[in-house]
């Protein structure tokens, strides 16, 4: 089966994937490093023993939560998270 896909431009003269355009993106990769954009951060949430998925978050989220994400010291997991 063969799919029509619209081939966008982006201002430098660059093709920009469709997985970004699905995403909202309307700027090539170049550009978006160029610009300084700040990267999309996830983490692993597992809701039970098994079958983790994904949780997407903005740069500005992860910077706000990240003391919640990041183990520190050499306490066990649970300790860690639980000192808040």
């Amino acid at each position: 089966m063969v799919e029509d896909y619209k081939i966008t431009f982006c201002g430098c003269g660059k093709v920009i994937p469709p997985e970004r355009l699905e995403m909202g993106k309307r700027i090539c990769v170049s550009c978006a490093e160029k610009l300084g954009t700040p990267k999309v951060k996830g983490r692993m949430v597992f809701g039970h023993k098994t079958a983790g998925s994904i949780e997407i978050m903005s740069a500005d989220s992860w910077n706000a939560n990240k003391k919640y994400f990041i183990p520190n010291g050499p306490r066990s997991s649970v300790k860690n998270f639980m000192r808040g």
